[in-house]
């Protein structure tokens, strides 16, 4: 049987209170009322938008007038990086708040403070930054607002938003282009967009379709088979478009198959090479089919099989299959997590002081985006847009190696590849 694993966090009563904790924090350091702005500490004794002054040992924060502010933000602007989230806190009873409003709230929160730390490491290697952190509310017309407002006019990096309707409003109606606005986690095709100042973090579904066709066409061999299961569902659909294209682009002499049902599937398998099965469906009816019909094949001869699916097979259990680690299943991912590296238990131990809750994947990628483009700020400047395509980088979990189109703008080509073994999908 194959069953969908849950990747989100399970809230336990002292992680909801913890998280309770962190949302109340960030509500507490809301603007006054009218402006959007959430500040974080900009690691350079105070805040854009506030002076502090010391007066006979006590501390007053004195609110700029509009035309200070706008100066004072212009003069910040090379460190001054704006994070546009969805916490929807306007939504929030802030004297009783319920696990509906910190579950609304986790995916923004985790990205955050994963961000916050990975500012926070580069502000003790001697490099400051402003952030100012933006509430989307997954609202359109808020989300208009908040790029046409100064706090991105006069921001030097843009950190969201997170979800395509809004990225896209968001890029329609900013009234900075010329700074780079990064899309930390949607895997829509930058297509979609057409934003030529877009960074795409997540590679979309025809990276990972062109990585697979690069590997098939590296371990083809004479006598080998390439089947191409084609099914139904949008998934399955979407990652096999153009696959056999690109396998011919990298080798012109490999025998390919292309089939929609298991009986044509069998029909070109041979026992004299390997099958390379490609299919893109994430249909846990589809799934269960092919893999109980290589089980029945393998049972009846000798089959050599190479099975690459779609990402989002890590969410699924295949240890109903005896023989499924003979089948060499590989899925490309752009997430890698090498638990046993020292910087990423130095990150879980830091997070774990910091928050009192386990990291999330979106804490790691959160880290890793601050530093990657922190980083670059720190070298290059006020350029540093220039430098992106130049600059590959491996993080704790994410690598990236940009390309550049003048039309829908930076899109990270870096993903690996796992492999099916021992009960789980680990690291080739």
């Amino acid at each position: 049987m194959i069953s969908v694993r849950n990747h989100q966090q399970r809230l336990s009563g002292n992680n909801l209170v913890s998280i309770a904790a962190a949302l109340l924090l960030i509500v507490a350091s809301c603007a006054p009322k009218g402006t959007q702005v959430l500040r974080a500490p900009d690691y350079n004794g105070g805040n854009v938008g506030a002076e502090t002054k010391k007066d006979e040992g006590k501390t007053t924060v004195k609110e700029l007038s509009p035309e200070e502010k706008k100066a004072a933000l212009k003069k910040s602007r090379v460190n001054q990086i704006a994070l546009v989230l969805p916490f929807q806190l306007h939504q929030m009873n802030t004297h009783a708040l319920s696990e509906e409003d910190v579950k609304r709230s986790a995916l923004a929160l985790d990205f955050y403070q994963g961000f916050q730390m990975g500012l926070d490491d580069l502000a003790k290697k001697g490099t400051n930054f402003t952030l100012n952190i933006l509430d989307s509310r997954d609202d359109a017309t808020h989300t208009t607002a908040l790029a046409k407002s100064d706090d991105i006019e006069y921001a030097s990096l843009v950190v969201g938003p997170i979800y395509p309707k809004e990225i896209r409003i968001f890029g329609e109606n900013s009234i900075n282009k010329n700074i780079l606005q990064v899309s930390p986690l949607a895997a829509t095709m930058p297509t979609e967009f057409n934003i030529s100042n877009l960074v795409s973090l997540t590679p979309p579904i025809r990276v990972h379709m062109r990585a697979v066709a690069k590997d098939v066409a590296k371990r083809y061999r004479a006598g080998d088979v390439v089947v191409i299961y084609n099914t139904e569902d949008s998934d399955g659909k979407q990652f096999l478009n153009g696959l056999q294209s690109e396998i011919m682009a990298s080798k012109a002499d490999i025998k390919i198959y292309s089939v929609s049902t298991i009986d044509q599937l069998n029909q070109h398998l041979t026992t004299t090479g390997s099958n390379f099965i490609l299919t893109g469906t994430t249909s846990a009816v589809n799934l269960r089919s092919l893999l109980s019909n290589l089980e029945a094949q393998s049972n009846e001869s000798y089959y050599a099989f190479n099975v690459y699916g779609h990402p989002n097979w890590d969410r699924f259990d295949f240890k109903a299959y005896s023989n499924v680690d003979s089948y060499n299943i590989a899925i490309t991912s752009s997430f890698s997590l090498q638990e046993n590296s020292s910087a990423v238990r130095n990150f879980k131990t830091n997070y774990r002081a910091a928050y009192k809750i386990e990291p999330s994947e979106f804490s790691f990628k959160g880290y890793d985006a601050a530093q990657y483009f922190g980083r670059l700020i720190a070298k290059y400047g006020k350029d540093y847009a220039k430098h992106v395509v130049n600059e590959p980088y491996d993080g704790l979990s994410n690598s990236y190696d940009f390309q550049y189109n003048a039309a829908w703008g930076y899109v990270n080509n870096a993903v690996g590849f796992m492999q099916y073994r021992n009960g789980a999908f680990q690291y080739r």
